[in-house]
């Protein structure tokens, strides 16, 4: 069995896409899956999320963007999280790509994928040719999003960019999963932004989103995912229940015997709220 890959990704920036890599990630390793984290926003976010930056002089997420034939050998990094590792990034780079082997990142992947059971890409927004490179490395797409018109928009622009990539290269469909995240549904622009997502996209093309919690910034601030830093938060449930959602959309499998996680025990602790 070979690791499911997906890209975690938007057009637009601010939508919670690293917050989301960082405790799916967490939320997953927790349950025995062997989780692989891959930065490739150059601002090192999702491994500074877990306290990891890139070694001096060692690969890193960006090496096989820059020369041919380069692999991560010897790129990842072990976590404080249970079977979670990180391929940090290399926060000197430029987004731009040393060759035009859109498939490289697949390429450098592929020694990787028996010994891991999900592979997540943290994607930068406004980094086109990088995120071909992540799509055609990917066998699914979580787009976590706002809702507001300007999550929308970035949403509507991420789905045709998707598309036209997917045609270009003449590689298979992937899956979509649209992942609201910072959800007050007491305001009637989020209620109606979620409605049109429903419209637009199918309901099936949902999953279970994050309500707004500033737990997750006191979390991230700490260099922490939230279910460490504070296991009962409402955050932690939703990721909980957004985990849940991408195991079954993905087909995500195990190799480990599952572990249900402590808090996920608690007296009053469910398993996440749908906003499908």
């Amino acid at each position: 069995m070979t690791a499911r890959v997906l890209s975690i990704a938007n057009c637009k920036g601010g939508t919670g896409k690293t917050t989301s890599a960082v405790n799916i990630a967490a939320e997953l390793g927790a349950r025995g899956y062997r989780v692989l984290v891959i930065d490739l926003d150059p601002q090192g976010h999702a491994g500074l999320g877990f306290g990891v930056s890139a070694r001096l002089g060692s690969s890193n997420a960006h090496a096989p963007l820059l020369r041919p034939q380069a692999g991560f050998d010897g790129a990842a990094q072990a976590t404080e999280e249970d079977n979670v590792a990180v391929i940090p990034a290399d926060r000197s780079f430029d987004g731009q790509l040393g060759h035009g082997d859109v498939r490289c990142l697949a390429t450098a992947l592929a020694p990787l994928r028996r010994s891991h059971d999900l592979v997540l890409f943290d994607v930068p927004p406004s980094a086109a040719a990088l995120t071909v490179c992540a799509l055609m490395a990917s066998d699914g797409v979580v787009i976590p999003t706002t809702l507001d018109p300007l999550g929308l928009e970035g949403v509507r622009q991420f789905a045709r960019s998707y598309h036209d990539t997917m045609l270009r290269f003449r590689a298979a469909p992937l899956g979509l999963a649209i992942a609201p995240m910072r959800i007050d549904l007491r305001t009637n622009v989020e209620r109606e932004t979620l409605g049109t997502l429903r419209t637009a996209f199918g309901p099936g093309q949902m999953v279970r989103g994050v309500r707004t919690d500033v737990t997750v910034s006191e979390a991230f601030a700490r260099r922490q995912p939230v279910r460490r830093y504070r296991a009962g938060a409402r955050a932690a449930e939703d990721f909980f229940g957004l985990a849940d959602d991408l195991v079954q959309r993905f087909g995500i499998e195990c190799t480990a015997d599952y572990a249900e996680p402590s808090y996920g025990r608690q007296e009053g602790f469910s398993r996440g709220v749908s906003w499908r």
